[in-house]
């Protein structure tokens, strides 16, 4: 699920160290999880967030969040984040986590939402290219059927030289005997030879219509494919980088989560089971196939990895794609 508005502010950066955030985060905390329920001293007045929080958060601008920035559950450790003792890094991480268990809340799904379920709206834009791209490709030939085209041409062109030399040779031996007298040796080996290229015109010509047609559907389709390439090739080269885009950033956005311990959603633990460990390729390229599906088509269903099965008003893509992912699922819990 897309939890965050097309209009997106700036990406977010790693958040300064220092009393001042420590403040902005416990105001935070207070907004957030109500009266009574900050654990953390008083920090004083709430300056420096009342803009944003003041709207409501039902309208508040959404965050774009890097890769590096996703929200992050809040671990037990995580005490407020007044205190100033502590090794600089180990705080500013603390405070890191606190900040984007906080932003989960602020979404208002957080508690079930996970690093793997928060969607960057340049992931979408991702997706979507590479959708386009793919449906662009669905009407280019793919590389058996262009060759078998080419053959069918070929074979066509080789069967017209093949024709054209029988007839011509057909009609000069037919030009000798008309010229030439029955007792002659050159009207006797006309003879022979109009009767040998009449037999091979016998043999041609039922192939005719066929190998003709034939070849004439190969020369439209490869052109055809010629002319999406010139009108639409940028626009699917474009796509296929960002499929390899997307499935970097998910590939390692999962790896990331996996070696951080982070908790994995549901439909994922579900369908693929507990992650061993990172470098688990089989696990890990699945669950990158089943992010992008559900980035791609925006699935919200927190069950099933697939959400529902795509019907006839979808595309063929999806419905391809989501038979093709239904048989992998299948396979791996057939060999977990």
């Amino acid at each position: 699920m897309d939890h965050y508005g097309k209009q997106s502010t700036a990406a977010l950066g790693p958040p300064p160290a220092g009393p001042d955030l420590d403040r902005r985060l416990d105001v935070l905390d207070r907004e957030l999880s109500g009266p009574g329920s900050h654990t953390g001293p008083d920090t004083g007045p709430d300056t420096g967030l009342d803009t944003g929080l003041d709207t409501g958060l039902d309208t508040m601008p959404q965050p774009r969040i890097d890769l590096a920035h996703l929200p992050h559950p809040r671990v037990p450790g995580d005490g407020p984040s007044g205190a100033t003792t502590g090794d600089p890094e180990d705080r500013l991480a603390a405070m890191e986590r606190r900040l984007r268990r906080l932003e989960q809340l602020a979404w208002g799904d957080g508690a079930d939402l996970t690093e793997l379920d928060v969607t960057d709206p340049e992931l979408v834009t991702l997706a979507k290219s590479a959708e386009y791209a793919q449906t662009l490709s669905r009407m280019l030939v793919t590389p058996r059927v262009r060759a078998a085209c080419e053959q069918i041409i070929e074979a066509a062109r080789q069967w017209q030289e093949w024709y054209d030399y029988a007839r011509d040779t057909a009609v000069a031996a037919s030009r000798t005997i008309a010229t030439t007298r029955a007792d002659q040796q050159r009207h006797r080996e006309a003879a022979q030879v109009f009767e040998a290229a009449r037999a091979e015109l016998a043999v041609l010509l039922p192939s005719r219509r066929q190998t003709m047609n034939t070849a004439h559907n190969a020369r439209q389709q490869l052109a055809h494919d010629h002319e999406v390439r010139e009108r639409y090739g940028h626009e699917i080269a474009e796509g296929h980088r960002a499929w390899a885009t997307l499935t970097t950033r998910l590939r390692i956005r999962t790896s990331s989560a996996v070696e951080r311990g982070e908790p994995m959603p549901t439909w994922l633990v579900e369908s693929l089971g507990v992650p061993p460990n990172a470098g688990s390729a089989g696990w890990r390229e699945l669950a990158t196939q089943l992010l992008a599906y559900r980035l791609t088509y925006a699935v919200p269903d927190q069950a099933h990895p697939l959400g529902e099965e795509p019907g006839t008003a979808d595309s063929p893509r999806r419905r391809q794609w989501y038979r093709d992912l239904d048989r992998q699922l299948a396979a791996w819990r057939g060999g977990a």
